[in-house]
């Protein structure tokens, strides 16, 4: 039996698109390293709808080619390129 694909709706994608921002902004700041991860479950604990908007969220991110998929609910985002994903992050608010 298979399973449907909900599509998430525009407004809860950016309900939680502010966490997300933030998350970034904060790992950014405090840094070592050549790259940021982004681990969906710090962000949203066990809250499926955010994981499933935070989700869709880095998938855009990596079609643009800002970040790019690690493992399954982990996202990896090179420092030089960080201003860039946060102004695009902070567009599609």
């Amino acid at each position: 039996m298979r399973r449907k694909i909900k599509q998430i709706k525009t407004w809860k994608i950016k309900q939680y698109l502010p966490a997300l921002l933030l998350h970034i902004q904060r790992r950014v700041e405090g840094g070592r390293g050549a790259v940021v991860s982004v681990r969906v479950r710090n962000i949203c604990r066990v809250d499926r709808r955010c994981g499933q908007a935070v989700h869709s969220l880095m998938t855009r991110l990596t079609e643009r080619g800002l970040a790019k998929r690690h493992k399954r609910g982990t996202y990896l985002i090179e420092r030089n390129a960080a201003e860039e994903v946060l102004s695009a992050l902070r567009q599609w608010i």
